[in-house]
């Protein structure tokens, strides 16, 4: 039999889930990313304006931009159970005040019922896409390989592929970027994907796959967007020949001098105005390594991750964190740097996609 107080017994079941963390989440980082969204609608401030008349014209502007990120028939009834409110107020008429509430929160019931399905829909495309990386990567005689990949949202533009190709049986290394995030970056992200698995077993050469990519992938790509890729592979030697289509650069660890090279081979990025000369500038580099060497691929989000005071990670103190835990497993150092970067964002909302792949010299 039940017992207690029916209004502790309420506030228990609607507050069971609630920690203080979640309410340090919803003040930090939902309202960011709130205002986020809709402050391409706020135009900008104006100095000359007294506070007063700035705070008004933001208030109105935000209220605004929120009314029309709804549908015109919701709109309408939103305005209407305000309007409603407002009588209730004036007239005193709480049947009025009851009314507009059941309105809102009915409202309130459909969006939540449409960010849900989203959401659900959102899970799905987050698991696939992470399926299409490899969880293990591949063994290697001349090296030892891991990686990691996260999407500033649910799902993301960036790409890591770690492939054996059954033709030429070399190692191949790809990491890309999608300009922009979200569902729209990692569509493009899957089809670039099939493209360069396509491409791994009917080319070897690098270069070759990187420019079969560019006439293959640009045809479909829309003008405000551009993919970035680095693509590397491993010979039967333990050689690396790589090449860059605008992507962050290689940083390579030298064990015997303690020394960093930033390899960094001429490339564009694909989709943007290359007036014919991505493949004249297109370069193909190629390096031997010494026991205990590391090769660092990245993706720009690693290197730009900001903290609460706006400062970036930066690619010095990527250095630093491989160099002082050179003698560590690549495992250990992945993690050591994934630890590192955590810290340095602190409460700081993801600005853009992060992933890694590091490879160190057995």
């Amino acid at each position: 039999m039940a017992s207690g107080n029916p209004i502790k017994r309420m506030f228990d079941l609607y507050t069971s889930e609630l920690s203080f963390n979640e309410i340090e989440r919803l003040i930090k980082k939902e309202s960011a990313a709130v205002y986020e969204f809709y402050k391409t609608e706020i135009p900008p401030v104006v100095p000359s304006q007294n506070k007063f008349k700035r705070a008004l014209i933001f208030t109105r502007s935000l209220f605004n931009a929120f009314l029309l990120k709804l549908s015109a028939a919701r709109r309408v009834f939103y305005l209407s159970a305000l309007l409603i409110f407002v009588i209730g107020l004036l007239v005193n008429n709480h049947a009025y005040l009851v009314f507009s509430f059941l309105i809102i929160n009915i409202l309130l019931a459909f969006e939540l019922a449409d960010k849900l399905v989203v959401k659900d829909d959102l899970e799905m495309a987050k698991k696939i896409q992470t399926s299409l990386m490899p969880e293990v990567p591949p063994e290697n005689e001349h090296y030892t390989i891991t990686a990691y990949s996260e999407a500033a949202q649910d799902v993301g533009g960036d790409y890591f592929d770690l492939i054996v190709s059954e033709k030429s049986g070399k190692t191949f290394i790809i990491i890309g970027d999608i300009s922009g995030k979200g569902m729209a970056a990692a569509l493009y992200m899957v089809r670039v994907q099939a493209i360069v698995h396509f491409l791994i077993e009917t080319h070897s050469d690098v270069k070759e796959i990187i420019t079969e990519l560019k006439k293959y992938f640009a045809k479909k790509l829309k003008r405000e967007y551009f993919l970035t890729i680095t693509v590397a592979s491993i010979d039967s030697n333990g050689k690396v020949r790589f090449c860059r289509a605008g992507h962050t650069p290689v940083l390579h660890y030298k064990k015997s001098k303690n020394e960093f090279a930033v390899l960094n081979p001429k490339g564009m990025g694909i989709g943007l105005n290359d007036k014919g000369m991505f493949e004249k500038v297109l370069e193909e580099e190629t390096l031997e390594t010494e026991k205990g060497d590391i090769l660092f691929f990245y993706t720009d989000g690693v290197t730009e991750m900001m903290n609460m005071a706006r400062l970036q990670f930066g690619e010095e103190r990527i250095k630093r964190i491989i160099m002082e835990n050179a003698d560590k497993s690549a495992e250990e150092i992945k993690e050591k740097i994934l630890q590192t970067i955590k810290r340095f964002q602190g409460d700081a909302p993801v600005n853009d996609d992060l992933t890694l792949v590091l490879l160190k010299a057995k």
